[in-house]
């Protein structure tokens, strides 16, 4: 599941390649000789889908062949660009060193929101709602804008589109102003085609009353509030494949009774977090990076083989040696990264045993080594005893006075 995500991410990183804009180019020459109205459906869906909406939208101002051939385009993403250059000069206005006054600056970035919203449900309101695969907003909404953001949402849901990514950062507020995700709007009956969800400053109510949404392998969370029980949340989607959480305050706890029976990859990044605790029978790709001492339960996923950890500061190496390879013990590719301050009286040995790890990758950095000593490097030779069969070793270390 991972490849395949960073392979359409690729894809959409390669959109503005010369090569891309080449192909677009010949395709809306190509599109003028069409006659839309005589084609089915799912097939000027296909079409559009080679271009941006932005672009079918241009053309159909253009083209009479092409009037109404937008509105059957399967990707809505909207964000500043779908802004016309007046409105931009709103949006942006309220951060010029050079404005007026604070009240001229706050009108003007009300105005290219009120601009933003307009253009949004203008085009949704033309649009046909069939064969849409993808709804993406990105731009600076919050709470005070709920009503607009639900009728997109409700456009989704009836168009059964299959992603949808909300991305407020470039609002980055105070939490409490977050938008709140509208659980309310999706029931059995409708909640079924989502596949997709990525939120980006968003609130997660508490919301008992959720009726999950069966068909979801893809969770993405960024600087998202969450205020609800997160284990109810990830058992009510039980097709659930990719799971990345990122920034997100208020989760300190990440841990699910049930077996996640889909999972295969988890990411915790930047959490104030203490305890990660799964049972992710397909669980192969782990990622964690933020405060040590968290505590790592995932010794019951049989077929995770890859992990990266990435601690901030740690006194030594110790933690590495025991927190890891009791949470993670099948774990046979492993890359760590931390920063330790020198060897600590006590610390001797490492416990425990990397039975299964074969390929390990270390980034170190020693802090302080002048003032705590210059023994710390020594902790490194535990690494023979506490991975016995290990075959390769790659040691990236850094630090003054270290060795």
């Amino acid at each position: 599941m991972s490849v395949s995500i960073s392979t359409r991410r690729a894809n959409m990183e390669n959109r503005n390649c010369p090569a891309m804009k080449k192909r677009r180019l010949e395709v809306s020459k190509w599109l003028q000789g069409l006659n839309f109205l005589s084609l089915p459906e799912d097939i000027v869906s296909k079409i559009t889908a080679e271009i941006t909406l932005k672009e079918a939208v241009r053309m159909s101002a253009v083209c009479s062949n092409l009037r109404r051939a937008w509105i059957y385009h399967p990707n809505l993403d909207f964000d500043i660009s779908i802004v016309p250059a007046s409105g931009i000069a709103t949006v942006h206005e309220h951060s010029s060193k050079h404005k007026r006054n604070q009240h001229s600056g706050q009108h003007n970035r009300m105005m290219g929101i009120k601009t933003f919203i307009d253009t949004v449900n203008l085009i949704l309101e033309e649009h046909s709602g069939l064969a849409v695969n993808r709804l993406a907003v990105k731009f600076g909404l919050h709470k005070a804008h709920a009503n607009a953001i639900d009728r997109w949402i409700s456009f989704a849901i009836a168009s059964k589109a299959k992603v949808v990514a909300l991305d407020f950062s470039p609002y980055l507020g105070p939490y409490e102003n977050n938008y709140s995700f509208p659980y309310h709007l999706f029931h059995k009956q409708n909640s079924s085609h989502l596949q997709v969800l990525r939120l980006y400053c968003v609130t997660l109510d508490s919301s008992h009353d959720f009726c999950g949404f069966s068909n979801l392998t893809t969770l993405a969370l960024e600087h998202v509030l969450i205020l609800q029980d997160f284990q109810f949340l990830l058992l009510k989607c039980p097709s659930l494949e990719w799971l990345s959480i990122r920034l997100c305050p208020g989760l300190h706890d990440l841990h699910v009774d049930e077996p996640l029976e889909q999972l295969k990859f988890l990411r915790v990044q930047g959490c104030a977090i203490n305890r990660i605790k799964l049972h992710a029978p397909n669980l192969t790709s782990f990622e964690y990076r933020g405060g040590s001492k968290v505590h790592f339960a995932l010794n019951e996923c049989l077929k995770l083989k890859t992990a990266s950890i990435k601690f901030n500061v740690e006194e030594n190496l110790e933690y590495v040696f025991t927190e890891i390879p009791n949470g993670l013990p099948y774990v046979e590719a492993l890359h760590v990264e931390v920063t330790v301050k020198t060897q600590i009286h006590g610390f001797t040995q490492a416990p425990l045993r990397f039975i299964y790890l074969r390929h390990l990758t270390m980034k170190i950095t020693f802090a302080n080594a002048k003032r705590f000593g210059k023994n710390a490097v020594l902790q490194l030779a535990y690494l023979l005893e506490a991975a016995p069969f290990l075959v390769d070793l790659h040691l990236d270390i850094a630090g003054k006075n270290c060795l």
